[in-house]
């Protein structure tokens, strides 16, 4: 994981989209899996967002969920949020690739859907 700064945002002049296997903007950083699997929830999941100057902070483009159970351990935690995480990323990707992404307001954005 890498922050990128603001000066090579502002030079580098194009969108760049992350993918966090996490539901932002809970579980920001490095582990969310763990953070997920230590908070007890029952849905985890990943999120797509274009990139920031502030880690994990960027409008969010996409987000999908799993549900999760007590019988789950770190290791399926895990398992199933790469799984989420490859759908999440070919989704935001296509939707991107479609133009049918708008960013508005300061960190929001408009998907319409196909």
């Amino acid at each position: 994981m890498q922050v990128l700064s603001g000066d090579f945002l502002k030079s580098y002049k194009k969108d760049i989209i992350n993918i966090h296997h996490g539901l932002l903007p809970s579980f920001k950083g490095s582990n969310p899996s763990k953070q997920a699997f230590d908070a007890g929830v029952k849905l985890i999941g990943a999120t797509t967002h274009f990139v920031s100057e502030e880690l994990d902070s960027g409008p969010i483009i996409e987000q999908l969920v799993e549900r999760v159970s007590h019988r789950d351990n770190l290791r399926t935690f895990i398992q199933k949020s790469e799984d989420v995480e490859k759908r999440c990323l070919a989704k935001a990707i296509k939707s991107y690739c479609e133009l049918r992404i708008f960013p508005y307001e300061a960190n929001k954005t408009v998907v319409f859907r196909s």
